[in-house]
């Protein structure tokens, strides 16, 4: 090629560089804005049933470490869920305000006309006039703040996600060097208990190290150790937190707003989202999270009659309460079918130290029928069961699965011939004999039915 000859002519959409496609696309990121939250605000409010009754399926089978796995699992998501849906509705609320506001400035370019505002003394016009904005203020402010909570909400979304992700990988971890050890529960708890120590401790060293470089300076004194320390700590955050993607947003949220009002939002809008599971849980298992029942009380209720005891009157509100259950609160047959489940929660720790005869490994590693006469014989030291007063022998119970109330248990039919009709009351003990508190304290269940033979 000659080197007197001119280059050829770029085509015209080679001249539209990055930086202009990039400008172009600055100009409409509150179109981006409104069209990612409007996407995702009303999906997230429909995800939280689903997780619910995935752990409400899942929790009841497992104990220990898995249990609490699952229960963090199913807190971190639920409270995402509503925080991040929360704030992109108010997010969708204020863009809207935007809108009406440019649309006001557009018909109306003059703004407030304070003097043909009917009924509005001198005095009230000067106080509205230093508390109101004009339309451009209020423009720019609105704008501001839609922009800066939709940002925060991506932060804070991003960071409940990776921390799901790591304590995923440290449960993954402690639970195989937990079954390496035949300790999995407590390895998995200890490694989980040094892993978050360390992470309080890195995340607050480079602050005292940093301290520490600034008073060696000011005395004039060298701190290249100190600083080499800040570094290397910073580094090996870097490598658990993905703060390149997280710090761009965070630092110039800090440093453009107060910091300490940042803060207290930030890490408010987190403890939110992990009460939120504990609550939506409460309330699944009580029969209203606000009353005012005084004379209908739980106390009475507990005397009374409670639908979870019921397989007829059970519902969907009734699936945390896994309580012993018959089929009607009627009966009109010759026997009646009492279901016992087994919760593995509640009753491995108990069966492990009333049953080391019949769990010599602490579970039950027996085959065939010693293995169901091995369930019946543990699991019968556990209840205490009396009719009318009048005990029943739990030896000819049998083992059952109830795929429709997904859970496990002891199932015996007893018989009411001779019986009088009318009203007869069963009464269950879990754990009779104990003198504990919380999870292994006694548990009393009454179950009332009326006995109407064909």
């Amino acid at each position: 090629m000659n080197e007197s000859q001119a280059p050829a002519t770029p085509p015209p959409h080679a001249l539209v560089d990055g930086s202009e496609r990039l400008s172009r696309v600055r100009d409409r990121t509150d179109e981006l804005e409104l069209f990612i939250s409007g996407l995702l605000a009303f999906t997230l409010l429909a995800v939280p049933g689903r997780i619910f009754d995935a752990w409400a399926t899942n929790t009841v089978h497992t104990e220990g470490i898995h249990a609490h796995a699952l229960w963090f699992g199913f807190s971190i998501a639920v409270g995402l869920c509503y925080v991040v849906a929360i704030a992109l509705i108010a997010h969708l609320a204020i863009r809207g305000y935007w809108v009406g506001l440019i649309g006001l400035k557009t018909h109306f370019p003059q703004g407030i006309r304070w003097d043909r505002i009917p009924l509005l003394g001198g005095v009230s016009r000067d106080h509205y006039q230093r508390m109101v904005s004009t339309l451009e203020q209020s423009i720019a402010g609105a704008d501001r703040l839609a922009s800066v909570l939709f940002s925060t909400t991506l932060l804070f979304a991003l960071t409940m996600v990776w921390t799901g992700l790591l304590t995923a990988v440290l449960l993954a971890i402690a639970g195989v060097v937990g079954a390496l050890l035949g300790a999995p529960d407590q390895v998995a708890l200890t490694v989980l208990g040094v892993a978050y120590v360390l992470f309080t401790v890195t995340s607050v060293l480079p602050l005292v190290l940093e301290r520490a470089v600034l008073r060696r300076r000011a005395r004039g004194l060298p701190s290249e150790r100190l600083e080499r320390a800040v570094r290397v700590v910073l580094r090996g955050m870097g490598f658990v937190l993905p703060l390149r993607l997280l710090l761009p947003v965070q630092l110039t949220l800090q440093s453009n707003l107060y910091a300490r009002n940042f803060y207290v939002v930030y890490f408010g809008a987190v403890m939110l989202a992990m009460v939120i599971g504990g609550v939506q849980t409460f309330n699944s298992t009580r029969f209203a999270l606000f009353n005012r029942y005084a004379v209908v009380t739980d106390e009475a209720v507990d005397h009374g009659m409670a639908s979870a005891h019921y397989e007829s009157l059970r519902s969907e509100h009734d699936r945390l309460l896994r309580y012993p259950m018959i089929p009607a609160d009627q009966i009109s047959e010759s026997q009646l079918r009492l279901f016992i489940p087994h919760q593995p929660q509640r009753d491995n720790s108990v069966a492990r130290r009333l049953c080391t005869d019949t769990l010599p490994k602490g579970a039950n590693v027996a085959e065939g029928e010693q293995a169901a006469r091995a369930a019946v014989a543990c699991l019968a030291r556990l209840w205490t069961i009396t009719l009318d007063g009048a005990p029943v022998a739990l030896d000819a119970f049998v083992p059952m699965e109830r795929r429709d109330l997904e859970m496990r248990g002891l199932v015996g039919y007893l018989p009411l011939q001779g019986l009088p009709p009318g009203r007869h009351d069963l009464r269950l003990v879990w754990n009779a004999q104990s003198t504990a508190k919380g999870r292994e304290r006694p548990r009393e269940f009454q179950i009332p039915f009326w006995y109407a033979p064909d």
